[in-house]
């Protein structure tokens, strides 16, 4: 097969056929297959590269697993590669690159058998040449790369079949502890859910950083969750995982925390909860819960990935007739230095007021039972603007329109409102702002455009700057 099931390549591309030449041409690899590079390390005698090396090995039989279970996948199960051997794959040195590539599948085998196909996989003979890399856990990483290629449940079926035929088996190496490991791993599983490749070496990582940096700040925390929350590409990874943040920060922030989210994480995962129940469960552990100064700063952070580290924000309960929701208070500073707030309204008494902001600056709106609101406060409290928008589609907001107060004009307040509703969108995964074709000068600063399949304007939330 040409690629694997996440989309990326299997094998290199193919170049072409000089038959004269007798000659096969294909796109050329840069890097060492598995057994080079651990070959070149360990002659290298570095401890430090030794170590790296002990921590690459589990991603190396993670990544080699999904490529001949992917493999193996394509044939229907009938036919596996007969040398899944280090020196016939290249992958990545880097736990956050995609891009393993199987060199050799022209040798291959006839297979029905789970049992038949694990013990075809030739980690022990790397393991028996290179002791420094044993791990009693290693067939977790096995496993986790079932499920990769097959789904959870899926996953965990197979490996049951596994198990089942294993126990008939009297020649499978390490029988035992084969089984033990079954037992266990299906037991987290099914427990907390499944952890994928790149959420759980995104935690690795950042455990390893900590490890070094103990006393780091919160600030300095924040910021590397945000890294490796981009780098290895976790907010794409939520489309299929719903519960892929709030595991993160389980993992991380709240490693050694009392607070109760592991129950939220799996209504995430068994998609049971909507993205504002979801708000509003983590919002209301902060009256459950007496938080400390590093609960309350990473909570507020898992509610709202958008908030930079040196944002001073907190979560504010809200409660009416029919419910209790959560409100993120964002403090930002004026042209002027003086802090205002921004958050959605806690009352209507707060939406006539934005109302009759309207009205004074001459603008008629007529609000709608489908409006939502930002607001901004001075410091004494007083709304001195605000917005209103609504939801056109899942990708879609409509932003309707925006007022300042005048003595609070032109000192930066409008450009917090309207950072705030992108920051905020994005957060919710909207693709696209539009308004209309009012003030265009305006909306033309903040990157919106006409397009033609808009009545208005249009912005992309997805395009970087370089795009602009």
């Amino acid at each position: 097969p040409a690629t694997a099931l996440s989309g990326g390549r299997l094998v290199p591309k193919f170049g072409g056929h000089w038959e004269e030449y007798e000659l096969w041409t294909e796109q050329f690899v840069p890097r060492d297959s598995v057994e080079r590079y651990i070959t070149r390390t360990v002659k290298m005698n570095d401890e430090a590269q030794l170590q790296r090396l002990r921590y690459l090995w589990t991603y190396f039989v993670w990544n080699a697993t999904v490529a001949y279970m992917s493999f193996w996948k394509a044939t229907n199960y009938r036919i596996e590669l007969a040398n899944p051997l280090p020196e016939n794959i290249s992958i990545p040195a880097h736990d956050y690159q995609t891009g393993t590539l199987l060199y050799s599948v022209s040798k291959r085998i006839k297979s029905n058998s789970i049992t038949e196909f694990l013990k075809n996989f030739h980690i022990k003979q790397t393991i028996d040449r290179y002791s420094f890399l044993h791990k009693e856990s290693l067939w977790n990483y096995i496993f986790s790369g079932i499920i990769e290629v097959e789904g959870e449940k899926e996953g965990l079926s197979l490996i049951k079949t596994f198990k089942n035929e294993l126990k008939s088996q009297k020649s499978f190496p390490d029988k035992e502890k084969v089984l033990k490991r079954i037992e266990l791993f299906e037991n987290k599983v099914e427990n907390e859910g499944f952890i994928p490749k790149a959420l759980f070496f995104a935690i690795k990582r950042f455990h390893r950083w900590f490890e070094l940096n103990t006393d780091a700040s919160f600030t300095a925390q924040a910021e590397m969750l945000y890294e490796l929350y981009e780098t290895y590409q976790l907010f794409t990874l939520e489309e299929t995982h719903p519960s892929t943040r709030t595991v993160f920060f389980i993992e991380t922030a709240f490693i050694d925390s009392d607070i109760q989210l592991r129950e939220i994480a799996r209504k995430q995962h068994d998609r049971l909860i909507t993205k504002d129940e979801t708000l509003n469960l983590i919002s209301s552990l902060q009256t459950q819960f007496k938080l400390n100064e590093k609960e309350s700063f990473f909570l507020t952070r898992l509610s709202y990935p958008y908030l930079k580290p040196t944002d001073s924000a907190a979560l504010l309960q809200t409660a009416s007739a029919d419910e209790t929701a959560s409100n993120l208070v964002v403090q930002l500073m004026d042209d002027d230095g003086n802090p205002f707030l921004i958050r959605k309204p806690t009352s209507p008494k707060e939406i006539s007021r934005l109302h009759q902001l309207f009205f004074e600056s001459n603008l008629m709106v007529h609000f709608r039972p489908d409006n939502q609101f930002l607001v901004a406060l001075s410091e004494r409290g007083f709304i001195i603007g605000g917005l209103f928008y609504n939801q056109s589609d899942e990708q879609t907001i409509h932003m309707e329109k925006i007022v300042v107060a005048d003595r609070y004009r032109r000192k930066g307040i409008s450009e917090g409102l309207m950072n705030e509703l992108f920051n905020r969108s994005k957060s919710e995964h909207i693709k696209y702002v539009t308004t209309g074709f009012f003030r265009p000068e305006y909306f033309y600063k903040f990157g919106f455009k006409i397009e033609k399949k808009y009545s208005g304007l249009v912005k992309s939330l997805t395009e970087t700057d370089n795009d602009k």
